[in-house]
């Protein structure tokens, strides 16, 4: 994640938004203890596993949409996508809304 963030001049203290792929509730746990994120910041993540569960790839697409409707992103802010898959597979992506 850094890596992503420091190749783009970033660090975390200016990605806004974090969406992360709801495997599981312990998934969203350790990513939000192991990056420093604030209690309400996977609240879209944690939405999402709620109300539809793990439905691989798409779940991210849900994130998106759940992150857009409760964050209300502004122009120019930044965000970190973020899904995971069989076979310890990870993808991320920067965004700017």
């Amino acid at each position: 994640m850094d890596t992503l963030l420091a190749r783009n001049g970033l660090s975390r203290a200016d990605v806004s938004h974090w969406g992360v792929h709801p495997g599981s509730s312990k998934i969203l746990d350790y990513v939000q203890q192991r990056i420093g994120l604030a209690e309400d910041a996977l609240n879209p993540s944690r939405k999402v596993l709620a109300d539809y569960g793990n439905m691989s790839s798409a779940t991210i697409l849900f994130v998106l949409d759940e992150l857009q409707r409760q964050r209300k992103p502004k122009q120019g802010e930044w965000g970190v996508l973020m899904s995971f898959g069989p076979g310890l597979t990870m993808e991320s992506a920067l965004v700017r809304w």
